[in-house]
């Protein structure tokens, strides 16, 4: 019998500012490979926790944002099988936000950036998760496969 996976939920959120998405420059972790990536602001769906839930969360927790459920909305889905173990990112775009944008988790995020998309297309350390997603929602398609974090899909 085959065995069944076990899959991991992550959120990413494409927030704007103009006609330009923030982007953080992580080289944390397995970001630390090659020198630091830049990845969508994201984190991990908890126990108990819907995706929109987290993504609020995460809002607060990595921004210093309040975002009303009413104000984000799932645009992107990517079955990730270069992450351990696998998992599905689910991505959020968020229309509307309250307070100010800051970084609040310096330790693991050492520069945030909003970028318009012809920018982002050129930027070599971009993690492919996060290409992947914004290049679904930019042509309005809803999901993606991801087999390798850095190479190009």
């Amino acid at each position: 019998m085959v065995e069944r996976a076990l899959f991991k939920a992550v959120i990413s959120l494409i927030i704007k500012q103009d006609d330009k998405v923030l982007l953080f420059f992580r080289n944390d972790g397995p970001f630390g490979y090659d020198g630091g990536w830049w990845v969508l602001p994201a984190g991990h769906v908890e126990h108990g926790e819907t995706a929109q839930t987290a993504a609020i969360r995460e809002a607060k927790e990595e921004l210093g944002i309040d975002i009303d459920p009413s104000d984000i909305k799932c645009v992107h889905i990517i079955s990730n099988l270069a992450s351990i173990p696998e998992s599905y990112d689910i991505i959020f775009e968020v229309s509307k936000y309250t307070g100010t944008i800051r970084n609040c988790e310096a330790d693991k995020c050492v520069e945030m950036r909003f970028f318009a998309l012809n920018e982002i297309k050129k930027l070599d350390h971009l993690i492919s998760t996060t290409r992947m997603a914004l290049d679904g929602w930019a042509k309005n398609r809803f999901y993606s496969e991801c087999l390798s974090y850095f190479n190009p899909f």
